[in-house]
């Protein structure tokens, strides 16, 4: 499958975003691309709270947003494409906790591609990328066959994947 344009992964990026019920009742929205990397922001809302003494975002609310981020970032990955990628195993270590009323953003690439699955690594933060709140790895399985660029084309906007 070829290389996606950066306006192409864009464009399919926030289509994904806009077709994945979770993500859209989360709020989860497309904050960057840059080269193969993806960066998505889950803004803050009260409802997400898992800890109300703290302010704290539920762990769950973050664990839908790094598994959104690292399974679309298939697409941004020059290697692969605009492929639907399904979670295969999703690991997250909870190394800090966000501090209440801030978005939390996280990033993730592909490492490593294989004929059929992808390994993909991110991270999730407020303040900074040098202090995340969580760091995750996983792998994806590549559905080579059932290509996304449909979401490219404008009489597809309004169509679900």
């Amino acid at each position: 499958m070829p290389a996606l344009s950066s306006t192409d992964k864009i464009r399919v990026v926030e289509r994904m975003c806009s077709y994945i019920p979770h993500a859209v009742l989360q709020g989860i929205r497309l904050e960057s691309i840059d080269g193969e990397e993806l960066t998505l922001r889950l803004p803050y809302r009260d409802e997400l709270v898992g800890n109300p003494e703290t302010g704290a975002v539920h762990g769950g609310a973050l664990t839908v947003l790094l598994d959104q981020t690292l399974g679309i970032a298939g697409i941004c990955c020059d290697r692969v494409g605009a492929s639907i990628t399904p979670t295969l195993d999703l690991r997250i270590d909870h190394v800090g906790i966000g501090p209440p009323g801030m978005d939390i953003l996280a990033a993730a690439r592909v490492y490593k591609v294989t004929r059929k699955v992808l390994f993909i690594e991110g991270f999730a933060y407020c303040e900074s990328r040098d202090k995340p709140i969580a760091r995750a790895t996983g792998s994806w399985v590549l559905m080579a066959g059932l290509d996304l660029s449909v979401l490219l084309d404008e009489d597809a906007a309004g169509a679900q994947p």
